[in-house]
């Protein structure tokens, strides 16, 4: 009787804890979209505002800038996300006010460094006056771009998932629409310059918010803690994230490259297309990073081995219909919605939404080495997969254009899946897709 009580009990916080991460979902899910719609709303009049050299001018600068961003990081979201659940949940708020206040810092310095070092390369290639202003532009992007995505990631890691996504996934875009669509009402001249300064003045504003909110979560009268070392685990996060980055942006680069400059547009419609496609994959993410990390803190293994399992069920569920409609009605979708020029992005996004039925059939798989001191194993992982892709999408870049490109992500998704899979069942004796557990591994 007593064990069934208990089985009854698990069951029932098993079920509370999945309505609460629906409910958590759901949120995230329409701040995302939210998002997206004014992303593309955002993009739509900025192209007809500024032209095609000038939009260019603002994309790769806005480019370079997300890259430098990344790396301004040191890797140090995922691991604040890591860090602050754990030690939020143990009551650590000395050691959580020092891991912000080193995070920051170590943000700060790096997101100067690249920035001078941008400026300084700038001035010794001859750029003119007006250049090394953009660049100056594209280097306070990235120190605030940096701070915003940092900030958010503390916010998830002390529990505020909403208020960890608000700001920098949804104000910052729909604010900076709002701001172009006065502007355009109002007759004024867009240009790249003014654009990016309504970028940084938003992004400013939603760094300034998110910090208020994580002020005030800490408690008060609280001091911080002695210095946390956590420079070598942020670093191989940091690479991670750097190669991640990478994996989403080469097939731009070689595009333009290696094809002809319409191919390149069609192929920026497929990209666009397929961030809204993989969307339901990165909130699974973003939501359950924090209890995967708390789960191995206590060395929960079976419960890591049902989140596993069910996410990884679910999220190929979601994701299998989504590739179905990219193939059966991506053609007549994408001409109704960006114009009869852009059909062709149907078969660019068909194979990159393709590669992320490939990544959910994997579930949590990179996530989990990321928050369960994998990230050595992660970076190699990473490292092997983007290369492998990179390496193949360049001759099909050449023979086939934006259709080529689109399928590195294949030959990365996969390579990723399977690693860490094999890491998974290797070092955490879990299973990662939604298929009976190994022998000895929790069920």
């Amino acid at each position: 009787m007593t064990q069934l009580r208990a089985m009854i009990a698990g069951g029932r916080s098993l079920l509370s804890g999945r309505q609460a991460f629906v409910r958590s979902g759901l949120w995230s899910l329409v701040l995302r979209v939210a998002g997206l719609v004014s992303g593309f709303a955002l993009g739509v009049l900025l192209a007809r505002m500024l032209g095609p050299a000038q939009f260019g001018i603002y994309g790769l600068i806005t480019t370079v800038a997300a890259v430098g961003m990344t790396i301004a990081q040191l890797g140090t979201p995922q691991l604040a996300v890591r860090e602050l659940s754990v030690r939020s949940a143990g009551g650590d708020w000395a050691g959580a006010r020092a891991i912000i206040r080193q995070f920051a810092i170590a943000a700060t310095v790096a997101g100067v460094a690249i920035g001078l070092v941008a400026l300084g390369g700038a001035a010794l290639a001859g750029a003119s006056a007006f250049d090394l202003t953009l660049v100056a532009q594209g280097a306070i992007l990235t120190l605030l771009t940096a701070h915003t995505g940092l900030i958010a990631a503390e916010l998830r890691g002390l529990g505020a998932l909403l208020k960890g996504q608000s700001m920098d996934i949804t104000v910052r875009p729909a604010l900076a629409f709002l701001i172009v669509a006065a502007l355009l009402l109002a007759g004024s001249r867009m240009t790249a310059q003014v654009a990016l300064t309504i970028q940084n003045a938003v992004t400013l504003g939603a760094a300034a918010v998110s910090a208020l909110w994580l002020w005030r979560m800490v408690p008060r009268g609280t001091s911080a803690g002695p210095r946390v070392p956590w420079l070598r685990a942020a670093l191989p996060l940091g690479a991670v994230d750097v190669l991640r980055q990478f994996d989403g942006s080469y097939g731009v680069v070689l595009v333009g490259w290696l094809s002809s400059g319409v191919e390149l547009g069609v192929f920026r419609v497929a990209v666009a297309c397929a961030v809204l496609a993989a969307m339901p994959v990165t909130i699974f993410h973003i939501l359950l990073a924090p209890t995967l990390s708390r789960l191995h803190a206590a060395g929960n293994r079976a419960e890591i081995q049902r989140l596993l399992t069910w996410t990884a069920a679910a999220m190929s569920g979601v994701m299998l219909p989504v590739a179905i409609a990219a193939w059966f009605i991506g053609k007549p979708l994408v001409a109704l919605v960006f114009g009869a020029a852009y059909a062709d992005a149907w078969l660019p996004l068909f194979l990159l939404t393709l590669a992320q039925l490939i990544y959910a059939a994997f579930g949590m798989g990179p996530i989990l080495l990321a928050m369960c001191d994998g990230e050595r194993d992660l970076i190699r992982i990473y490292l092997i997969a983007v290369g492998t892709a990179v390496l193949a999408a360049i001759p099909m870049t050449m023979a086939w254009g934006g259709a080529g490109a689109a399928a590195g992500p294949l030959v990365s998704a996969s390579l990723i899946g399977l690693m860490s899979r094999r890491y998974a069942r290797r070092e955490l004796g879990v299973e990662i897709m939604a298929v009976p557990a190994r022998s000895g591994a929790p069920a």
